[in-house]
């Protein structure tokens, strides 16, 4: 599979090819209009080790809108800080959790803009691991008739991974078999708490 476009290569400033390729961190590439033109190997060995594989490759090719992996709240708040990088040229920051069934992450993305602004590399690194406190996240079984939503998904926040209850959109289970593989009828969102501690507080002009 081709991971970066022919004219990837000539919008690099300040970085190496060979150094993103050898970098064991998820890295990608998107064009000046927010479209996927570079993958690294790190990319697809996070999708395979978090179950995202084959389906991630499949649906996100390059020339893919990043928007188009995002929905709600998250989706604004990344495009508005990607179109922002590349208006003020300005390496941005952002620390997010994405925690596995068994290990509390916390990554810290770093997007930097190509040559003329016409680009951006988004490197996301881990910061912090260790295992999952049991009183902290309560496992709930995976009964799908507690979490599917009128509108026939389930809603997981994309940054803690709890799965939000169908009966109460304020309650948001730790359900450990749809970290692991999530259902295919699963669509994304914010937990409240989520959205206030990594996005509305840290990004103020949201509010």
């Amino acid at each position: 599979m081709k991971h970066f476009h022919d004219d990837f290569s000539a919008l690099l400033n300040g970085f190496k090819l060979e150094t993103l390729e050898n970098d064991p961190n998820s890295i990608y590439g998107l064009s000046v209009g927010l479209a996927l033109n570079y993958l690294n190997a790190g990319w697809f060995d996070f999708a395979k080790e978090n179950q995202g594989e084959p389906a991630i490759s499949e649906r996100f090719v390059l020339g893919t809108y990043i928007g188009d992996a995002m929905s709600g709240s998250v989706r604004d708040y990344y495009l508005e800080a990607f179109q922002n990088v590349l208006q003020t040229g300005k390496v941005w920051h952002h620390d997010y959790e994405c925690s596995s069934p068994e290990k509390f992450r916390i990554y810290h993305q770093s997007v930097y803009p190509l040559y003329n602004r016409q680009g951006l590399i988004i490197v996301n690194s881990l910061v912090k691991e260790h295992p999952l406190e049991t009183d902290s996240r309560t496992p709930c079984q995976p009964i799908r008739n507690l979490y599917t939503q009128e509108t026939g998904f389930i809603t997981q926040c994309s940054n803690c991974r709890r799965v939000q209850l169908a009966t109460r959109q304020d309650v948001w289970d730790w359900v450990p078999a749809w970290v692991e593989q999530m259902p295919e009828n699963t669509s994304h969102g914010l937990c409240q708490i989520c959205f206030e501690y990594y996005y509305e507080f840290k990004y103020p002009q949201k509010k």
